[in-house]
């Protein structure tokens, strides 16, 4: 092979190696994306059990006034029997509904199937509003910031009508929850909450969601059945929650 041969083949490698430098980094998966449609797997149907997906060691230990609550709930009273909204909890927890996240640098918007609403995430270094107590909201005022491809949400300011899950799990208006959102794998984000309300709970708690990657859209969701019926419901009183090892009464 003469010297003006191998100088052009070293050229080609040459060029080679060049266009395989210059494949870009953003053609692997982003840790940070969430962008698409999810739903919760592992969860009973058609429930949203706590209970179900409490982390090992933790307990819901409740203060008098909550533990009251807790065995006087009136499930025939249940919001959304009369269209009222669910609140993010019960909209992400939901199987069979899914939920959809869009982002920006700015905010996270999850736009949910249940009841057919959404809640927002600001990620632009805001603060709660100092204001908060007194502008409650359904799905209470959400801010979030990254720690590595953790996305973090501190959640306040919410109304006491929502309920944290279907089973009869309440609230006040002291609820404070804090969320974490991380990709285990490109299909899978796995959320993590810890609830703190020192009105129905002695101590925070801790409960985590499997949301899988959904090959759907998110469709309209009428609520008129369920309003046309609940005049017809009769009184179901206290929580029905599954794991009953895990409720702590004073």
């Amino acid at each position: 092979m003469t010297r003006r041969r191998i100088r052009g083949l070293h050229l080609v490698l040459a060029g080679g190696i060049l266009i395989l430098a210059a494949i870009p980094s953003a053609a692997q998966p982003d840790a940070r994306d969430f962008s698409g449609v999810w739903s919760p797997a592992g969860s009973s149907i058609p429930n949203n059990d706590i209970t179900d997906h409490i982390l090992p060691g933790e307990q819901i230990s409740f203060t008098p006034y909550g533990a009251e609550r807790y065995k006087s709930v009136d499930h025939s009273k249940d919001p959304t029997n009369r269209c009222g909204p669910a609140g993010f909890m019960r909209g992400m927890q939901t199987p069979l509904m899914p939920f959809q996240i869009v982002q920006s640098p700015s905010v996270t918007s999850v736009n949910m199937e249940y009841m057919y609403s959404f809640r927002l995430i600001y990620t632009d270094g805001r603060k709660h509003p100092e204001d908060i107590a007194d502008y409650l909201e359904w799905m209470g005022h959400s801010i979030g910031h990254w720690e590595g491809d953790t996305l973090v949400v501190d959640s306040v300011g919410f109304r006491d009508e929502t309920w944290l899950d279907t089973n009869g799990l309440q609230h006040s208006d002291k609820l404070k929850l804090v969320e974490r959102f991380q990709k285990t794998d490109p299909n899978t984000i796995r959320w993590t909450v810890t609830v703190t309300d020192p009105v129905y709970f002695t101590r925070p708690f801790t409960y985590a969601f499997d949301f899988k990657r959904q090959n759907t859209r998110i469709l309209s969701y009428h609520c008129g059945e369920n309003e046309r019926d609940a005049r017809y419901m009769k009184p179901t009183l206290g929580g029905a929650h599954h794991n009953k090892k895990v409720l702590k009464f004073p």
